[in-house]
Formats: C-alpha cells, sequence, structure tokens
C-alpha cells in the first residue's frame, strides 16, 4: 500500500477534538461504515486491537497512533488521517501500562496480513526525512 494511493479527502479529518479515543474511533467507525469500506464487526475489532496491542509511539516532534485491524474486517484498503492538535490519550506501543498525547492517528484499511508493518517503516522514513 503506497502512502497516498488509498488516501481520499473525505478520509482526512483535520483539527479534530474527541474527548477521548472511543469517541474518536466511534466517528471514524461510522464514516467507514456508512462507506461499506469496512465490515459491521470493524468497530468492536478495532477497540479490541488497540487494547491489546497499542499503537501510540513518539517519532521526534508529535506523537502518532496507527490503529488497525485484521483482513477480515476490511472491505477496502483505505487510510484515514486524523489529526488532533490538543492530543488524545493512547497507551503506548512499547510500554502498554503508560498513556501518551497523540498528535496524528493513522488508521489503516489493509487486506494482506502484516502489510501495517511495511506501512510503519515507510512513515517513519518519511518523518525521519522531514526533520533533514
Amino acid at each position: 500500500m503506497s502512502l497516498n494511493s488509498r488516501l481520499e479527502p473525505e478520509l482526512i479529518l483535520l483539527n479534530e477534538a474527541p474527548l477521548d479515543r472511543n469517541i474518536l474511533f466511534n466517528s471514524v467507525s461510522n464514516l467507514l461504515l456508512s462507506k461499506n469500506y469496512v465490515e459491521k464487526s470493524y468497530p468492536e475489532a478495532l477497540i479490541a486491537r488497540e487494547e491489546n496491542h497499542p499503537t501510540a509511539m513518539q517519532l521526534e516532534k508529535m506523537g502518532v497512533a496507527i490503529p488497525h485491524v485484521d483482513v477480515e474486517h476490511v472491505r477496502e484498503e483505505k487510510l484515514v488521517v486524523v489529526t488532533c492538535p490538543e492530543g488524545i490519550e493512547f497507551n503506548q506501543a512499547e510500554d502498554p501500562d503508560s498513556t501518551m498525547k497523540v498528535n496524528v492517528i493513522f488508521f489503516l484499511l489493509l487486506k494482506e496480513k502484516d502489510a501495517h508493518l511495511e506501512f510503519l517503516m515507510k512513515l517513519i522514513s518519511l518523518f525521519q526525512r522531514s526533520n533533514e
């Protein structure tokens, strides 16, 4: 999945201010369900996956999270980008018992198992290049 091949204008949500992660997940899930991009099982799978395997990490200048689900919950490969300037609490990938403020959330809808790892490497590379 290329970084922009599955990105659509209506899937870019800028300057969002949800009260918490679950409200954000609900909002994104409803959007994706309305477009038939995900299965009805997606909202529950998204919350469960993030609770069991947190995705937040600190990059050089910001906190990011990359929530995703197993492939059976996805109908079409897409990328949703959400920015939260004030930050929103997520559990950390490296220390699941700790939370951190996240400013950018990338919701990955992937049809290939483990494709999120390739996306993560591209994303980190992109941020490293932007800091040079």
